[in-house]
């Protein structure tokens, strides 16, 4: 049975279907049925519009609740020269220090850091992996951990990268093709990579500064100046972000592994 529910989710997670259960979620008409939807998923998901602009009822399609923004004047994203915040909404699912070329994710799945960023790292130094699950009740938008220099970016599909995040249990290895955009950050001297990683259906990915997305696993030069929480991205169905910082960068906030965290809360104070 394992083995079924793997190959199906293995081909469930074809770009094709992938595309076609995101075109579902944008649909707008007709609007009963819409409604039907939205309202399911927000009273199935607990999802309060406290934070966000506007009421349920002012969006038009599941997507558009999905992406739903933050109202500044009732949750600002503050920033803190002194500090590491979280990218998104979430829980903490592991910070793991590595030196050497395999990560230990969460329930005890292998992978290969090097291969998952598709770069070479530098291990005479130890890096921080910081996993971070978003849910489908979480803000979806991800904002910029620390200000910098965005230096690169690569967007990949087709490395095996293992999750375990679609709420099934006692499947162990459970190892699905993801698309994720990964990009470098200069932060002073100092390099931090953010994944962002599709989950099985998900929409797509996007990150504000790409205009014209190609999955061709090449690393893209680009460079612009940004501050800390400007906005990075959104996700448009499943999700879930991947932080790798250097050890001498900062240390992790005391008890916030296995926490949910909000998109500005600290989570590695600077050295």
């Amino acid at each position: 049975m394992n083995s079924l529910i793997k190959s199906l989710l293995y081909v469930l997670s074809f770009p094709v279907f992938s595309r076609i259960y995101g075109r579902i979620t944008r649909i707008k008409s007709p609007k009963f049925f819409v409604r039907f939807i939205i309202d399911f998923f927000v009273d199935t998901y607990k999802i309060s519009m406290d934070d966000y602009e506007g009421e349920v009822s002012d969006y038009n399609s599941l997507a558009e609740v999905f992406i739903r923004k933050l109202d500044p004047a009732k949750r600002p994203l503050k920033e803190d020269s002194k500090a590491i915040l979280s990218p998104a909404d979430g829980v903490v699912s592991s910070i793991e220090l590595a030196d050497f070329d395999k990560v230990i994710q969460a329930k005890g799945i292998d992978y290969n850091l090097q291969e998952f960023l598709n770069m070479e790292l530098d291990f005479n130094k130890k890096w921080y992996v910081t996993t971070i699950y978003l849910s489908p009740m979480d803000y979806h938008r991800y904002h910029f951990p620390l200000e910098g220099v965005v230096k690169r970016y690569c967007h990949m599909r087709g490395h095996l990268y293992p999750v375990n995040n679609l709420g099934l249990k006692n499947i162990k290895k459970l190892f699905i093709k993801n698309e994720r955009i990964v990009l470098e950050l200069k932060y002073k001297d100092s390099p931090i990579y953010i994944a962002a990683v599709g989950a099985t259906f998900v929409g797509s990915i996007k990150m504000e500064f790409i205009e014209r997305y190609k999955r061709d696993n090449k690393w893209k030069e680009i460079s612009f100046t940004t501050s800390q929480m400007n906005e990075m991205g959104r996700f448009e169905l499943g999700s879930t972000i991947i932080m790798v910082t250097p050890e001498n960068l900062g240390s992790p906030v005391e008890g916030v592994e296995d926490k949910h965290v909000k998109t500005g809360e600290k989570l590695f104070d600077l050295n």
